[in-house]
C-alpha cells in the first residue's frame, strides 16, 4: 500500500510540475515579446540565485513592471521578500554510452525550482528554495543526479553585521573557478550543504570560514535528510590585488571525510586536507586562471599524496563580435601503485558537472588533458562555442573516474595511456534576460585505452535545452 502511494504521488508531482513548466514557458515568452524598454536595464539573474539582491527596487520605477513587483514585496520598515524561479528543459540523444555498442537512449530532462528571499530589516535574511527534478525516457531506474520528486533545496538564516555575515542552514555554496566547490549545475539535480559559515569582507579581501555536511540527494518526496558520512571544512581567502579583477589571488585548506569514497585502490574511509593557490585576472586582452593543489591525509591505515596543476588561458581578438581563443592544460595525478598504502588519486571533492564540457564522461583524477577552445559572440544574442579535449591517463595502474570523483573503468588490467579526444560545438541564443536556449553536440572518439576495456565505441551526445530563469 505505501508503495502505491508512494508511485502515485511521485507520479502525480511529475505531471504538475511538468504543466507548470510548460504554463509558465508560454506566459514568459508572451510577457518577454511585450516587455518595455525600462526592463531590459535590470541586471541578470545571478548563478547562484541567492546572491540577488533587489534591496534597489525600494524606490526604482522598474518597479511598477510586473516582473519586478514579484522581487520587491515590501513588508513595512524596509523589509520586503523577493520571489523567483528557474525552470530547465533539455533533452539529450545519446548513441552507445559508456562506450558500449548499442547502448543508445533519448531522454527528456525536467527541471522545476521556486525559491524565496525574505530580507527583514538591513541584519536579518532568511532564503529558502524548493527542487524538482525528473526524467522521461531515460533508461534504468530513477537516479539521484537526474531525479529527486520534491525537496528542500535550501534553507538558511543569514545575519550581517558589519563587514561579517554568518550563515546557518542548508544552502548552495561555490569557490573560485568550481574545480572542488560548486553546484553540480551540469546534472539535472543541482547539490546543496548542511552547515554553518561566517564570511568577512572589507575593501579587496573576502574571507570565508565553513563547516558543512554534504546533503545527499534522493529521488523521493521531502527524503533529504541531515546526514554527516560526508563533513566539509576549511578557510578560504580571496584578494582582489589590484582594480578591475586584472590581478587577484585565492589562498585555501579544505578538509572532507567520506566514509565511502571510490577510487581504484579501494573503498576505505579517508580524510583529506586540500591546500590550495589561485592566481586569475585580466591584462588587456588577455585573461587567465591559474591553479595549484596538493592534498595529504588518510586513507583507511595508508596515508594521501595527491596535486593537480592546471592553467587556462585565453585572448580575446578585436571586433563586435569577440572572437576569443583559449587553451587549457592541466595534470591531475593518478595512483602509481593501489597496493602500496599510498593513495595519490586527487580527489575533486564537489567539482563543477560536466568538468570537461556538457559530455560528463570523464572527471578531474589520473587525467593528463589539454583543451582549445574558441568562442564567438554574434547577431546581439548569439553566441557560437568550440572546443577539442584530448585525454591521456596520468598513471596506469589507476583507472579514469566520473565529475563527481567515483571511480568509472578500472585500469589495473590496461597498458593504454591515450584515453581519447572529445570535439564539442554549443550555439546558444538568449531571447531576453528571462530566457535562453541552447543546442550542443559532443563526440568522445575512443582511444587506446578505451578499446582495450569496452566495446571502444564511440560516444556521441546531441542535446537541446530550454532554461528560464525569473
Amino acid at each position: 500500500m505505501q508503495g502505491c502511494f508512494s508511485f502515485i504521488t511521485w507520479s502525480l508531482i511529475r505531471r504538475i510540475s511538468f504543466a507548470l513548466s510548460i504554463l509558465f514557458l508560454f506566459l514568459s515568452a508572451g510577457l518577454i515579446h511585450g516587455q518595455s524598454a525600462p526592463n531590459k536595464t535590470m541586471p541578470g539573474f545571478k548563478f547562484l540565485r541567492s546572491d540577488e539582491d533587489y534591496t534597489f527596487l525600494k524606490e526604482d520605477p522598474r518597479k511598477s513592471i510586473f516582473w519586478n513587483r514579484i522581487k520587491y514585496l515590501s513588508l513595512g520598515e524596509g523589509s520586503f521578500v523577493s520571489l523567483g524561479g528557474d525552470i530547465r528543459t533539455e533533452t539529450q540523444v545519446l548513441r552507445n554510452e559508456a562506450w558500449q555498442a548499442g547502448n543508445h537512449d533519448v531522454a527528456l530532462f525536467q527541471r522545476f525550482m521556486l525559491h524565496t528571499d525574505w530580507r527583514l530589516g538591513k541584519h536579518v535574511r532568511v532564503f529558502g528554495q524548493l527542487k524538482n527534478g525528473f526524467t522521461i525516457g531515460r533508461n534504468g531506474p530513477p537516479f539521484f543526479l537526474n531525479e529527486d520528486a520534491l525537496d528542500v533545496h535550501q534553507l538558511f538564516v543569514g545575519l550581517e553585521f558589519g563587514n561579517s555575515t554568518f550563515e546557518i542552514g542548508r544552502r548552495e555554496i561555490r569557490y573560485g573557478a568550481r574545480r572542488l566547490i560548486s553546484v553540480r549545475e551540469g546534472t539535472n539535480v543541482r547539490q546543496s550543504f548542511d552547515g554553518l559559515r561566517w564570511i568577512w569582507k572589507k575593501d579587496k579581501h573576502q574571507f570565508d570560514v565553513l563547516f558543512y555536511a554534504y546533503n545527499p540527494q534522493r529521488v523521493g518526496v521531502f527524503d533529504n535528510s541531515f546526514n554527516t558520512d560526508q563533513l566539509l571544512w576549511g578557510g578560504y581567502w580571496v584578494w582582489n590585488a589590484a582594480s578591475e579583477e586584472q590581478l587577484n589571488f585565492d589562498f585555501y585548506y579544505l578538509g572532507v571525510r567520506n566514509n565511502a569514497p571510490s577510487f581504484e585502490a579501494g573503498n576505505l574511509k579517508e580524510t583529506r586536507h586540500s591546500y590550495g593557490i589561485r592566481h586569475w585576472g585580466t591584462n588587456g586582452r588577455w585573461s587567465f586562471n591559474n591553479e595549484a593543489i596538493f592534498q595529504t591525509g588518510r586513507f583507511g591505515d595508508g596515508n594521501i599524496r595527491a596535486w593537480t596543476i592546471s592553467t587556462d588561458t585565453y585572448y580575446q581578438f578585436p571586433g563586435k563580435n569577440k572572437p576569443t581563443l583559449g587553451l587549457k592544460a592541466q595534470v591531475i595525478s593518478g595512483d602509481e601503485n593501489p597496493e602500496d598504502g599510498t593513495l595519490q588519486t586527487f580527489n575533486p571533492l564537489y567539482p563543477r558537472g560536466g568538468y570537461f564540457g556538457l559530455l560528463a564522461l570523464i572527471g578531474p583524477a589520473n587525467i593528463f588533458d589539454v583543451h582549445p577552445s574558441f568562442k564567438l559572440s554574434f547577431g546581439g544574442n548569439w553566441q557560437l562555442n568550440l572546443d577539442w579535449d584530448v585525454f591521456w591517463r596520468h598513471r596506469l595502474n589507476d583507472g579514469i573516474y566520473f565529475p563527481s570523483g567515483r571511480l568509472n573503468v578500472s585500469g589495473q588490467s590496461a597498458t593504454q595511456r591515450f584515453i581519447g579526444h572529445q570535439p564539442g560545438v554549443q550555439l546558444g541564443y538568449a531571447v531576453s534576460r528571462f530566457m535562453e536556449v541552447e543546442a550542443s553536440y559532443f563526440l568522445f572518439v575512443a582511444g587506446d585505452f578505451i578499446e582495450e576495456v569496452s566495446d571502444g565505441k564511440n560516444f556521441s551526445q546531441f542535446g537541446t535545452s530550454i532554461n528560464i530563469k525569473f
